[in-house]
């Protein structure tokens, strides 16, 4: 059963997602099919990188028009809504996977998105910005144990 924390932060994530179809023309969460397409074009391994991404941004009018890279953009969304934000990006603590900075970093076309809630805003930043916007970073592992036999 999930912890109470990550409840709330499963729904600050929906809420994000909710927010960001309202503000930005073309934002979708692509389905399982429609991500390996995605991917494809890029040259990335959907096996390694499917969960490093929570939505895309067409620069088409449909998504049957996509065909190249510059037909979309990658979005990671990171929400908040915490009252200590007063301005995105100042001030927002959030965790990152190695594989999603792995792809920022590769992909000109991923762009993190940081969303609160509460002030009803995103902002947008490609790989350059987030480096020189962070004040520490460390590495934290997530381990699962096996189930018993």
């Amino acid at each position: 059963m999930l912890r109470e924390q990550n409840l709330k932060n499963l729904k600050t994530e929906k809420d994000g997602i909710v927010l960001l179809r309202s503000l930005i023309e073309g934002f979708m969460v692509p389905n399982t099919d429609q991500k390996k397409y995605l991917y494809k074009i890029v040259n990335i391994d959907y096996r390694k990188y499917s969960r490093s991404i929570d939505g895309v941004i067409l620069h088409k009018s449909s998504f049957e028009q996509v065909s190249l890279s510059k037909d979309f953009t990658f979005v990671e969304i990171k929400t908040t809504n915490s009252n200590s934000v007063k301005e995105l990006p100042y001030g927002v603590f959030f965790g990152f996977t190695k594989n999603e900075e792995d792809l920022f970093k590769q992909l000109d076309n991923y762009r993190l998105c940081l969303v609160h809630t509460k002030l009803k805003n995103y902002y947008l930043m490609n790989f350059e910005e987030y480096e020189s916007l962070i004040k520490n970073k460390r590495i934290q592992y997530q381990i699962t144990f096996k189930n018993k036999k």
